[in-house]
């Protein structure tokens, strides 16, 4: 058995968007992420550019150096829960932000 003591904990609720994807930004995991697909669907890719389509209830679990990257289809919505084993510094967060959107964002 392993377990950890959650270092940051996020919940979201995507509702269906006819708009398009609701992705998150992809990033290397600091630590172990648990995943937990509470209601809906949602996708993940994988570092190959892979994607695999889940529907609740299903669990991902990204070990360090993983890519992370997921998010839900147009049309589709889910709620999730995230518990993560270690979080980026402040710094790191800038950086992730930066790169995601352009300087000025963090």
């Amino acid at each position: 058995m392993q377990t950890f003591k959650a270092q940051r904990i996020e919940g979201a609720d995507h509702p269906p968007s006819p708009w398009g994807e609701n992705r998150r930004h992809g990033m290397r995991a600091p630590g172990r992420i648990v995943m937990v697909v509470r209601e809906g669907s949602c996708w993940v890719h994988r570092e190959d550019g892979s994607r695999d389509n889940l529907a609740a209830p299903s669990v991902v679990i990204w070990e360090p150096g993983d890519w992370v990257e997921y998010g839900n289809s147009a049309g589709e919505g889910g709620k999730s829960e995230s518990y993560w084993s270690e979080d980026f510094s402040e710094q790191e967060w800038a950086a992730i932000l930066t790169e995601a959107f352009g300087p000025g964002t963090s």
